[in-house]
């Protein structure tokens, strides 16, 4: 009988997703996405524009750049008015919202990077597997085995990161920092990766089937209003039509010179109100995110998982002073071998420097005599020939055997 019971009650953990609809009430949240989007929009246009007349990629790149960062800014201020809708707490308002979401933007990004620095260490790891699998012979063998295991892996890596940086939002936004939000991740990861992933599905399919029943009412509305602009407007909006569309008959040249304004106007009014729907049905996924969140981490405690990564942190800091130490030591034995040979050929210039000297003086005391220099033992052994005039002699002579000069020694 319990088991029978606990049947409904753990699909009724999916009904509070009929709550994203609650967004729909909230109208600081459709507002801010809808701003958001007309500035970033905007952007984008001015920086089109003025690339054009100043003949700048660079300008057009910088425009869009700053649209891509005020997007993801309403996004996070909407995502906080939602949370505090979600979590029953009063509403910020709409100022101190989009002051928070720039940082709650910047925090969401920080833990996309950590994420990306993760795939980045497996294709490390996968291209070191790779490289292995070159060793000729046992290469072949060794592939056969590592591929399946890394297909497995590489797709349970990515589907896991997919599903668990679907709630990196609402995790900053529920008051998380980097750090907590990362450990949180991680638990949801490993403890509710099924029922997320179920949660994600339902809310597309609520999604979609409001959006479709939202497409349908407008769509109606739509053609309806087109369809009594015909009889009043007449021929202005077909060229206009047929300006929209390539050409309608014999209107697609009239709608070229003539119906330009009532197609702006008909592309203006269609923007609003693609705006609009399109703020509501984000709005409605915010909401969703942010109950799944609340309610897959509900009981789960990150403390662990944030002891775990402390401590990996507080071992990568440790294993990095110590490289950087070992490599201020070589460095610092390097300078040193270094300063020992530039003192010892500064110690070899000054010697031959001064049996230069030595040599000098004697050559200028006895003119026409060779001075003899006193030379290593080494030095002395090679002496082959006599001062004066030059004939050969061998060791231990005492005199020469052509001139009869006498030797020294």
């Amino acid at each position: 009988m319990n088991q029978q019971a606990s049947i409904p009650a753990q699909g009724a953990r999916y009904f509070d997703l009929l709550r994203a609809t609650d967004a729909l009430r909230n109208w600081k949240a459709p507002g801010i996405l809808i701003g958001s989007g007309l500035v970033a929009g905007l952007l984008v246009f001015l920086g089109g524009v003025i690339g054009a007349q100043m003949g700048g990629f660079v300008i057009s790149a910088l425009f869009a750049f700053l649209a891509m960062l005020v997007f993801p800014v309403g996004v996070s201020a909407a995502g906080l008015v939602l949370m505090d809708q979600a979590q029953g707490l009063p509403s910020r308002p709409l100022a101190v919202a989009v002051l928070d979401g720039v940082f709650a933007a910047l925090k969401v990004l920080a833990v996309a990077l950590i994420g990306a620095l993760v795939v980045l260490a497996f294709y490390i790891v996968m291209a070191l597997v790779l490289f292995l699998c070159k060793i000729p012979g046992l290469g072949p063998v060794l592939y056969a085995i590592t591929f399946p295991v890394l297909v497995v892996v590489a797709g349970m890596l990515f589907f896991s990161l997919y599903v668990a940086l679907s709630m990196a939002g609402p995790a900053i936004w529920s008051g998380a920092g980097i750090k907590s939000a990362v450990a949180m991740l991680w638990q949801i990861a490993t403890h509710r990766m099924v029922e997320l992933l179920i949660s994600l599905l339902l809310l597309g399919l609520l999604l979609g089937l409001v959006g479709a029943v939202v497409g349908g009412i407008l769509g109606v509305g739509y053609f309806s209003v087109l369809g009594m602009s015909l009889p009043i407007l007449g021929n202005e909006v077909m060229a206009s039509l047929g300006g929209m569309f390539g050409g309608l008959g014999g209107f697609g040249g009239y709608g070229a010179r003539s119906g330009m304004g009532y197609m702006m106007a008909a592309g203006f009014g269609s923007m609003v109100i693609f705006a609009l729907v399109g703020g509501a049905l984000m709005s409605m996924a915010l909401m969703g995110i942010n109950l799944i969140y609340l309610r897959v981490a509900a009981d789960l405690d990150p403390s662990e998982a944030e002891r775990l990564i402390g401590d990996r942190l507080d071992e990568a800091k440790r294993k990095a002073q110590a490289l950087k130490e070992e490599s201020q030591r070589r460095a610092e034995e390097a300078r040193e071998r270094l300063r020992q040979q530039q003192e010892a050929a500064q110690q070899a210039r000054a010697a031959a420097a001064a049996e230069s000297a030595a040599a000098e003086a004697a050559r200028q005391a006895a003119p026409g005599v060779e001075p003899v220099v006193e030379a290593a033992p080494a030095e002395a052994a090679v002496l082959s020939h006599c001062p004066q005039c030059k004939a050969a002699i061998q060791p231990g002579d005492r005199f020469c055997g052509e001139c009869g000069s006498k030797l020294s020694g």
